[in-house]
């Protein structure tokens, strides 16, 4: 009997194989004195919660400590106006925080839906939210706009978005764009950039790779990089093994400490755990999706480091059903702590409050949720929508954290 033993404790024996159990994953040793037998090794999740930090029996904190954050409202939805806003995006472009989002008539992504931005100079008093891109195709098209991030490099601000097919989010027609600015206000004719969909905008690596990530037609992660600093440039796709727990990935990451990059995806509905992928050589290739034990109730999350270093996680971790059986409730909204970027050891609610919806619309629910990030000012800004229908955001000090 051949067996791998490295710190580990056994659990049970069967006739030829020995099944070790260590943070929630498995080592499987085999007979290697019979002819054809093969040793299969399932590696440890690259990351997980720590056990017991979110109390699924409180659902309305998960047993959590609330943040003393500061709020602002950046957008309202009303009776006579665009009552949809989701895909909340923001980034630092000389000296004033920048947001952006998907804003539509009624529903989610139908045609007519446009992209909404306005910025701070102080991160709490807002400016009145402008149209930076209109319906990709007018009234009469079938296509709809899909708020997709921020880039800047120098002195030129980039913005990208997704034109959709409406209705349709996964769809080999899907195309993403950028316009480019270099006052903020006036904007250039849209590029294309890669087909898919994506609701995240280029983030660099700590050597100034920029990582793009989205999702393809077959609903699998589309994990782009380049180094072309400019990010409308020089793409090239990074390799990840396929997997069918994905219908709608929405990848995020964050560097571990040593550089290694972690990938955490959206899962499909009623299963409601994080997936994670890590990559050695700067997102050219990717391990093989694993489930980890961190809960999420299956929708965007983000993540990041501070910059001391430090990993955050910001999600929905609440595994209670919603409105929508296989789709827990986006209600709190959390960040989570790891120092390692392998064990999130601590987290707080960032909002926790009931919220209720004022206007129905398809695919809507309610809750603070798809939540985007940026460190600017000694804070960190989170940038949420509100029920699918407003939009919010949060500051926080980092000695807080």
């Amino acid at each position: 009997m051949k067996t791998i033993y490295s710190k580990f404790h056994c659990l049970f024996f069967l006739p030829a194989v020995v099944l070790v159990i260590f943070s929630g994953s498995m080592v499987l040793s085999s007979d290697s004195t019979k002819p054809g037998t093969k040793i299969h090794v399932v590696r440890p999740a690259p990351i997980q919660a720590k056990p017991g930090l979110f109390d699924q029996s409180t659902t309305n904190t998960l047993g959590l400590t609330t943040l003393k954050g500061e709020h602002a409202i950046l957008y309202t939805a009303t009776k006579d106006g665009y009552k949809f806003c989701h895909h909340s995006n923001l980034v630092v472009f000389k000296d004033r925080l920048y947001a952006m989002w998907s804003n539509g008539k009624v529903h989610e992504d139908f045609n007519g839906q446009r992209i909404l931005s306005c910025s701070t100079t102080d991160g709490m008093n807002w400016s009145e939210p402008v149209v930076i891109v209109s319906d990709p195709d007018g009234p009469e098209g079938p296509r709809a706009a899909v708020a997709a991030g921020f880039h800047v490099n120098g002195d030129n601000l980039t913005a990208y978005y997704t034109s959709i097919i409406g209705k349709k989010q996964i769809d080999p027609r899907s195309i993403m764009y950028a316009i480019t600015t270099q006052d903020g206000k006036n904007w250039s004719k849209p590029l294309k950039i890669a087909t898919g969909f994506f609701i995240d905008g280029p983030r660099p690596m700590r050597d100034g790779r920029l990582l793009l990530n989205g999702q393809t037609a077959d609903r699998q992660p589309q994990l782009l990089f380049s180094d072309n600093k400019n990010g409308l440039s020089g793409w090239k796709q990074g390799i990840i093994p396929p997997n069918d727990i994905f219908t709608f990935p929405e990848p995020t990451w964050f560097q571990q400490p040593g550089g290694v990059l972690t990938m955490l995806f959206r899962t499909r509905g009623g299963h409601f755990r994080l997936y994670a992928s890590v990559s050695h050589d700067r997102d050219m290739t990717w391990s093989a999706p694993q489930e980890t034990n961190f809960p999420d109730a299956t929708a965007r999350s983000f993540a990041g480091n501070l910059p001391n270093g430090t990993v955050f996680l910001i999600n929905n971790p609440n595994t209670s059903p919603s409105t929508y059986p296989k789709v827990g409730k986006r209600n709190p909204l959390t960040i989570s702590l790891s120092k390692d970027g392998k064990i999130f050891d601590r987290a707080y609610v960032v909002r926790g409050e009931a919220s209720q919806m004022r206007f129905k619309g398809k695919s809507k629910i309610a809750g603070w949720q798809y939540p985007s990030a940026t460190v600017w000012r000694n804070s960190l800004y989170i940038a949420y929508s509100i029920n699918k229908e407003d939009v919010g955001i949060t500051r926080v000090p980092l000695k807080d954290f």
